[in-house]
């Protein structure tokens, strides 16, 4: 069991990957729409273009639908969903970006304070665990109390099921494996190794100060670069949340969106080990984040929105699956802004929002 406060998440990427068709897939080759999301009347179109290391293919170049028929450069529809595009060029293929074809999509809230870029900020808290893990309720009790603390504005909780697959909450994807890799500059603190032992086992109220420490260690050595403003919606089984990045320094800012669910019921290694709470139910569990890579290659750091002006905004529109056995009526999501420092994406904000509500920009 292992807890990180990131300011840092995922570092390096692949450059390239081979499918199982042997279509290379490139970081350089990118689809890119006019918007994310489009009314399903019929004539509301998104364009499309191709860029190659930043240079315009468009012309030499096809693009696709998820399936594999050709698209053409302009779409729309009079059918509600999620579509998949992707382009080829040169024997090259970029990723699939989603577009979203909804009339119930909520409006992103106003900006209320248009001219100011002084942004809450918030870390990003992962609590790497397992049903297995008999260390873990002394975490969870440490993290109940910081709940209750005036810090609990200062960090939003993530809880990663990595090591079980017969855990309820289990989360295949390789997060857990980039934990502690070399290129991954994480501030992370070791149950096992970082809290104070009283009586054979470990103190919660030196937890709950330790994990504050590092909270307010990422705050201090990285304060907020830009702000997150947001809306969601279900689609059938389809999640949809647009974001909206406004920076306070200009630079290079990537967003993710991840899906967490609550209320999983999963027997607890060690259940009466450490305070008066329920170890047995699961919340915050990870189910989705996107990533490119894998192992410890893989890369969480989200999707570029390239360089966006202080002052000014950029967004962008995710696509997340429900896959069956998920509650959706108890998930959220979390929100991500990274930005570049010393050659690696940071977690700089991070942000929740209800499936079906939205975010507001935060100023102190």
């Amino acid at each position: 069991m292992k807890i990180s406060v990131l300011s840092a998440l995922a570092v390096c990427g692949l450059v390239s990957c081979s499918k199982d068709d042997g279509v290379v897939i490139s970081d350089v080759l990118k689809v890119v729409p006019s918007k994310m999301l489009i009314e399903p009347n019929g004539f509301d179109v998104v364009t499309f273009t191709v860029e190659y290391d930043g240079i315009d293919v468009t012309d030499k170049s096809t693009v696709y639908m998820a399936d594999g028929s050709v698209a053409g450069l302009t779409f729309a529809t009079d059918a509600e969903g999620s579509y998949g595009f992707y382009a080829e060029y040169n024997g090259e293929r970029s990723e699939t970006v989603t577009i979203v074809a909804t009339g119930s999509m909520p409006a992103i809230p106003e900006d209320p304070e248009p001219d100011n870029t002084a942004f809450v900020r918030r870390s990003l808290m992962i609590l790497f665990t397992s049903t297995d893990c008999s260390m873990c309720p002394y975490a969870i009790s440490a993290l109940h109390q910081l709940s209750l603390s005036p810090a609990r504005n200062s960090y939003v909780l993530v809880e990663c099921h990595s090591v079980a697959r017969n855990d309820p909450a289990y989360y295949s994807g390789p997060l857990m494996s980039v934990y502690g890799s070399d290129v991954t500059p994480y501030v992370s603190a070791d149950l096992d190794v970082n809290l104070a032992i009283v009586g054979g086992n470990p103190s919660i109220d030196a937890g709950m100060r330790n994990y504050w420490s590092l909270v307010n260690e990422a705050a201090s050595s990285r304060p907020a670069q830009a702000g997150i403003a947001a809306s969601s919606v279900l689609i059938g089984s389809t999640v949809s949340v647009s974001m909206s990045v406004k920076a306070a320094q200009t630079g290079e800012y990537k967003v993710a969106a991840w899906l967490l669910e609550d209320d999983i019921y999963g027997s607890q290694l060690n259940s009466g080990a450490a305070g008066n709470i329920d170890f047995n139910i699961h919340n915050d569990c990870l189910r989705y984040a996107q990533y490119t890579g894998s192992g410890r290659d893989a890369d969480y750091t989200g999707v570029s929105l390239g360089t966006v002006n202080a002052g000014e905004e950029a967004g962008y529109t995710f696509s997340i699956p429900v896959e069956d056995g998920w509650d959706v009526d108890n998930c959220h999501l979390v929100l991500l802004v990274t930005a570049e420092d010393g050659g690696s994406f940071y977690v700089n904000n991070a942000a929740k929002c209800e499936i079906g509500g939205t975010v507001a920009y935060e100023y102190e």
